[in-house]
């Protein structure tokens, strides 16, 4: 099975490493950059939790030959990239290659259906957690379950079942989901809770929740967000959610930097249009009012828009 994953972060390099050192043939494909060349010339190393360290050989490509043979296309790219980066690989995929997207949010599914409509398209969820300690060096940092399924047809292909095998196997345990629409708002209930607050106050997920308003704006984000799944059609019970995400607030997660936080800090683009804006479009949708999520969404394009005038340091008074 030949993989070709597509972005070059933290979970694509965890992902892609993880494959390639249990012997499956991948490739990442990414632009240049200090941390891919640091990749290309002296491999890939992952720091585990007991820091012991794998140094793996991965290559990370910038072109793709017209139909180069490719069974699985998986898609790690920050959402706000999906068409500039994938648009380049418009016509030089098989119609037999399977597109899989385990990005974070709703609506890639439905964005890169559009760029390859001759191709099945994907849905899945990802349950680990790494960061970019630095160039070619990557933490892992998360060991949860990953989910695959198949959102519009609901049965997954052989291909997909066999992928989800060769992830397990490689370190990465992986189902295939009979409901993965489920799981990706599942997925979405846990960012939207803790992505952009964490950004705009600069803590660590668990430290949000070392206030009552902290937790009290984790209830008010999540409610809203139960409400737009309901609508879309999602069995979800906004206590249970709240509850669980509480949970893993003060367990799971609690000492990670969510990307978004890690996005703000380093003055990039967010996913907050996929994350809490993608609750505030869809509630215009259903006619469901979101006015915690829309000020959060709000704040965060704020900071996007101004980095060149952000204030990191005090000035001297004089």
């Amino acid at each position: 099975m030949k993989i070709l994953i597509v972005g070059a972060g933290a979970m694509a390099c965890l992902t892609g490493g993880k494959l390639k050192a249990s012997g499956e043939e991948v490739r990442l494909y990414n632009r240049l950059n200090s941390h891919v060349e640091a990749i290309n010339e002296q491999g890939l190393r992952i720091v585990e939790k007991d820091n012991s360290v794998t140094q793996i050989k991965l290559e990370v490509v910038q072109d793709v030959k017209d139909d180069e043979q490719v069974d699985i296309l998986l898609v790690l790219l920050k959402a706000q990239a999906n068409e500039a980066v994938l648009g380049k690989l418009r016509g030089k995929l098989s119609e037999k290659t399977l597109i899989i997207t385990m990005q974070n949010g709703i609506g890639n599914a439905e964005t890169i259906q559009q760029l390859f409509p001759l191709n099945t398209v994907v849905s899945g969820t990802l349950g680990h957690g790494a960061s970019v300690e630095q160039d070619g060096t990557i933490l892992h940092r998360g060991w949860g379950t990953n989910y695959l399924g198949n959102v519009e047809q609901g049965t997954p292909s052989n291909t997909l079942e066999a992928f989800s095998r060769k992830l397990t196997e490689a370190g990465m345990k992986t189902e295939v989901s009979a409901d993965v629409k489920a799981v990706i708002w599942n997925k979405l209930f846990v960012n939207a809770a803790f992505n952009s607050v964490t950004a705009l106050t600069r803590l660590k997920n668990g430290d949000i929740l070392n206030t009552p308003e902290g937790e009290d704006l984790l209830r008010a984000v999540t409610k809203e967000a139960v409400l737009v799944a309901r609508a879309e059609g999602v069995d979800a019970d906004a206590e249970a959610v709240i509850e669980e995400c509480l949970r893993m607030g003060r367990q799971d997660i609690g000492s990670n930097k969510s990307s978004m936080l890690m996005d703000v800090l380093k003055k990039r683009q967010t996913e907050i249009d996929v994350i809490n804006g993608g609750i505030v479009k869809l509630g215009i949708k259903h006619g469901i009012e979101t006015p915690v999520n829309a000020s959060l969404a709000g704040l965060i394009r704020i900071i996007e828009q101004n980095y060149k005038l952000r204030v990191d340091e005090p000035s001297v008074q004089k």
